[in-house]
């Protein structure tokens, strides 16, 4: 009898890989539950959605309209089907330490958002804990954090993930720009701004988790306003005489000034939303960037599908996302990435059935 195909689907956004995710379980070629994600990313996409409930994540329609490439994952959690996570990223991403997390993952009973009991700064800085006895309808997750660099050998990467040989529930994802990646907002803003925005949105740990949380919640609030305010100005000129504002101390109200400023004076316009939505990204260590040479892709492919071999992996599903179109992986790589990737891919699983959902 012929081995069963092996279904590649390939997506331009990485949020859109959940579809087929979702299809794969109904078709039962995926288990409904404890499923694990082996994700190959230079970003955790370990977010929630902001503007979702938690009973919304059962409904497929609101939950696939609500998700982005920042936040797909976690609503899966909530949902049952995945219960481990393994994120292995490059040298250059630096959003939560090398380890291994056990957390649970609810509804809080205050607000009936999903919310997570993990302290990491990763999930504080965003707003996303709440305290195990707070949240309802829990479930465990373990996310495992590893780098593959020069530091960890495929010798090292297959000890620490030895134990995915013996799981047959793994789906094998990866976003292209694990192996080169961009930083989009480095050319969106001066590099004034940057250091700006680094400045302001910078997250600091308190004591307690709860407390650092409230911190963070005033913070990113009076930016918000603070910014939403002074963009509604009608020029730069004008934001040199506006009132004075009682929210933050005067260093920040002139940094926030000098900011919006710039941006009028280079676009023409601000969009405090926009501009508090890229602020966010500099809350830990920014986002990564990276962008690498021909050789260093081909060392990257090679490691990463050699590591599937020794593990011995058998993934019942592959997902892939180009992140191209948000600049996160380069436009002018990500079609040769592609392609390397595949073909080697294809040299270890011989039944795969690659489709393409995304204009080529």
């Amino acid at each position: 009898m012929a081995a069963a195909s092996l279904m590649v689907h390939i997506t331009e956004d990485h949020n859109e890989v959940l579809t087929y995710i979702y299809r794969a379980i109904a078709r039962k070629k995926l288990s409904f539950s404890k499923n694990t994600l082996l994700h190959f990313d230079s970003h955790p996409d370990l977010l929630i959605p902001p503007n979702i409930s938690a009973s919304d994540v059962f409904v497929k329609e609101k939950l696939f309209s609500s998700i982005s490439i920042e936040n797909w994952i976690m609503p899966a959690c909530y949902a049952g089907h995945i219960s481990r996570i393994v994120w292995v990223k490059k040298e250059w991403s630096t959003q939560i330490s090398d380890g291994e997390y056990i957390f649970a993952i609810g509804m809080d009973k205050d607000t009936s958002q999903i919310r997570c009991s993990s302290t990491e700064p990763y999930f504080v800085s965003e707003l996303l804990y709440t305290p195990r006895d707070n949240l309802a309808n829990i479930k465990d997750i373990t996310l495992t954090v590893v780098t593959f660099d020069s530091s960890n050998s495929l010798q090292t990467m297959c000890e620490v993930l030895e134990e995915l040989s013996d799981n047959s529930n793994i789906i094998l994802d990866i976003d292209l720009d694990y192996f080169s990646t961009t930083n989009p907002f480095l050319s969106m803003y001066s590099e004034k701004q940057l250091d700006i925005l680094a400045t302001l949105y910078k997250f600091h740990e308190e004591t307690t988790p709860e407390l650092s949380a409230a911190r963070r919640h005033k913070q990113l609030s009076m930016l918000s306003s603070t910014i939403k305010r002074l963009a509604s100005q009608t020029s730069s000129a004008s934001l040199s005489n506006s009132v004075e504002y009682s929210d933050p101390d005067s260093e920040r109200l002139d940094l926030i000034r000098t900011l919006v400023t710039q941006e009028i004076e280079s676009k023409g316009k601000v969009d405090p939303e926009t501009l508090h939505e890229h602020g966010c990204t500099f809350d830990t260590c920014g986002l990564p960037h990276h962008i690498s040479t021909e050789k260093e892709i081909d060392k990257h492919i090679a490691d990463s599908v050699e590591l599937l071999s020794r593990l011995k992996l058998k993934p019942r599903l592959i997902t892939i996302a180009r992140s191209s179109d948000d600049d996160y992986c380069p436009k002018e790589q990500v079609d040769v990435i592609q392609e390397k990737l595949l073909n080697s891919l294809q040299s270890l699983y011989k039944n795969m059935t690659i489709t393409k959902h995304y204009s080529e």
